[in-house]
């Protein structure tokens, strides 16, 4: 495998083949993928012992554009559910764009790519090795139908390639 990132500081991807997810990384529970692993690039462990959807969730900072406003919330690790609950700080409005950061090392989530929305669509890794290929993905525009909806890089990656004709 190459470089992950190009001099840009773009990340690179490879778009040809399929990869299935380890079903260590993921788990079906009454017909829903549930995500039992989220970790920052620095590989902090993202996983709440608060529980949203009767698991455990996933925590993040959201901060705005110049670190000023700040929110601890924990996303539901249901895949392609948008539930959410603000431990501290207040909500942001809808169509602001977020940062969003490690809750242990404040670090920012590395970008996929940009949503159509034109916000940043973060990635979070479900493995220490920072594999995108097991990444989960999420838009940053409050209100933004991918927001806080986690989705599979992988689906996210083909739903690019297929929108931009790559």
């Amino acid at each position: 495998m190459g470089e992950m990132f190009n001099a840009k500081g773009k990340l690179n991807i490879p778009l040809e083949g399929t990869i299935s997810i380890p079903k260590s990384k993921i788990q079906k529970k009454a017909g829903e993928l549930v995500v039992n692993e989220a970790y920052c690039p620095k590989g902090h462990n993202l996983i709440s012992e608060v529980k949203i959807d009767n698991q455990p969730g996933i925590h993040f900072i959201y901060t705005d554009k110049t670190g000023k406003k700040e929110t601890d919330i924990i996303i539901s690790p249901v895949v392609r559910k948008c539930k959410k609950k603000i431990l501290k700080g207040d909500g942001f409005k809808k169509d602001e764009i977020v940062k969003i950061l490690c809750p242990i090392c404040r670090t920012e989530l590395d970008v996929l790519f940009e949503c159509e929305c034109g916000a940043p669509i973060y990635l979070f890794y479900i493995d220490k090795q920072r594999n995108y290929y097991y990444g989960q993905s999420f838009c940053s525009r409050i209100g933004c139908v991918k927001a806080s909806q986690l989705r599979f890089s992988q689906d996210m990656l083909q739903e690019f390639i297929t929108k931009y004709a790559f």
